[in-house]
């Protein structure tokens, strides 16, 4: 079975002020992004926005194909 990449999303979960939770959502992110590019572009959303970054997720979706 082959596999192929269709995409990530990155999901950032946010904390204002009074510790409640903001989610952003990016999709189409490159294929697999490093922890260290993840922890800077956390950081760059915690800059524009005056947010404490709590946690993060990826979903990566592939394709599936049965060679014969």
């Amino acid at each position: 079975m082959n596999t192929t990449w269709n995409k990530t999303n990155l999901t950032l979960i946010m904390l204002d002020a009074e510790g409640k939770k903001i989610r952003f959502s990016y999709s189409n992110i490159v294929e697999k992004p490093s922890d260290d590019q993840i922890t800077k572009f956390a950081a760059v959303i915690e800059k524009l926005t005056n947010l404490s970054f709590s946690t993060a997720s990826l979903t990566t979706t592939d394709d599936k194909i049965q060679v014969a």
